[in-house]
């Protein structure tokens, strides 16, 4: 495949050196000691220099991204997962909503409720890596293929039927790919699990070998923010990631990923009165519970209307990615207020600010660390914390008009 990858997760297009920033983590005692930092060197050396060499915690990551942080409103995410190919294949994922969120597990079968995109590196392709993508559609818990994958994959305080399946339906050039997710309330606990499991690149049945390493949808109007802002930990997106060894899958060896949520949190961006050959913005960084001192929120350009990475938009930016540009802004200051200056525009263009998924949770040495105990009573290892990334508003920018000469 000779399209250029480009993965916008744990520092943007892979693992980038960028200058470290510290920021402390506000909220109560629980956090205290704690920062969060920019991934300054390859994620897979910042783990390591925790847990030692591992063949499941190279460049791993599960970002969160909500279609809004305000109180009470409709979380709408877009989960994103990444598994650095070279690790043991993922066997199983199980993703908690963060305590206090309310759900709606009651839609129709057929009904589209999100989108869908994945790469798998296919084996008998010779390692070939496939981008698919498609909708996310209800399923029929009636459908007998539907509920043979359940029996398989359902965790033993699951119901005998799942509340709600939802099915990752992706395609290329005519082959598809149908991973079912199935989703239950927790009995007895404050939590809704999604849960997802692969084949093993190694099992006869996968005909295309394939392992999934990168994996981004949506899913609309089943998740609902709480309506009140908590203490550290505040709000977090949990995922519990178990590996294969061989075809077996090897639950001692699971991990736990986060995605911190502030609520409220919000960004906002804005033109400001600029000079003639300058488009000057101005903006704020405000995420509850988090002192954002540092953080340098990346303003994505382009001719194209909604410019910037969007895990709300699984696929953009990341296959032929070519016009997806952008720049930092310097850290911003506690009070998270950031302003840009770039050159007048020739042409129309849009720009829109983002807050990277690269900011993790890190103890006084720079390790990364989790805050707050594990919804999984099993407490499997947690090894990366990140802030949930956000988008903000776009601005139109026109080219300045041309003063009219008159003879």
């Amino acid at each position: 495949m000779k399209k250029k990858l480009r993965v916008f997760l744990i520092g943007t297009a892979g693992a980038v050196g960028l200058a470290l920033a510290a920021v402390a983590l506000g909220g109560s005692s629980a956090s205290a000691g704690f920062t969060v930092r920019r991934a300054h060197m390859s994620m897979a050396h910042a783990l390591a220099a925790k847990l030692g060499p591992s063949a499941y915690t190279q460049n791993i990551e599960l970002a969160v991204q909500q279609g809004s942080y305000k109180l009470g409103a409709a979380s709408n995410p877009g989960f994103a997962f990444l598994s650095d190919p070279s690790n043991d294949a993922t066997a199983k994922m199980t993703i908690f909503s963060p305590a206090g969120y309310a759900s709606n597990l009651a839609h129709a079968p057929g009904s589209t409720v999100g989108q869908a995109f994945a790469i798998v590196r296919a084996g008998v392709l010779g390692g070939a890596d496939l981008p698919l993508s498609g909708p996310v559609v209800v399923g029929d818990p009636a459908n007998p293929q539907l509920q043979a994958a359940y029996q398989l994959c359902k965790s033993p305080t699951d119901p005998a039927t799942p509340q709600l399946i939802l099915v990752l339906t992706t395609s290329l050039q005519g082959q598809t790919i149908t991973v079912p997710d199935f989703v239950n309330a927790v009995p007895n606990t404050p939590y809704v699990t999604q849960e997802i499991c692969l084949q093993s690149p190694q099992d006869p049945a996968n005909t295309f070998q394939a392992q999934l390493w990168y994996a981004n949808f949506t899913i609309n109007g089943v998740f609902t923010n709480a309506p009140t802002s908590a203490p550290a930990p505040g709000y977090q997106w949990v995922g519990d990631f178990t590996p294969y060894t061989g075809t077996t899958p090897d639950p001692a060896r699971t991990i736990e990923l986060r995605s911190y949520v502030g609520l409220p949190s919000s960004l906002t961006f804005k033109r400001v009165k600029s000079k003639p050959k300058f488009v000057k913005f101005a903006g704020k960084l405000s995420i509850n519970g988090v002192n954002p001192r540092g953080i340098r929120v990346a303003v994505f350009f382009g001719a194209k209307s909604q410019p910037a990475f969007n895990f709300l938009k699984p696929g953009h930016c990341i296959i032929d990615s070519k016009g997806c540009r952008f720049v930092r802004t310097k850290g911003v200051p506690t009070k998270g207020s950031y302003t840009l200056t770039r050159p007048k525009v020739k042409k129309k263009t849009y720009f829109q600010a983002f807050l990277e998924d690269g900011w993790f949770l890190a103890d006084s040495s720079g390790n990364p660390t989790c805050d707050g105990p594990s919804p999984n009573p099993s407490q499997p290892r947690c090894i990366l914390e990140i802030l949930s990334p956000m988008i903000s508003n776009q601005v139109k920018v026109s080219p300045p008009r041309k003063k009219r000469h008159h003879r």
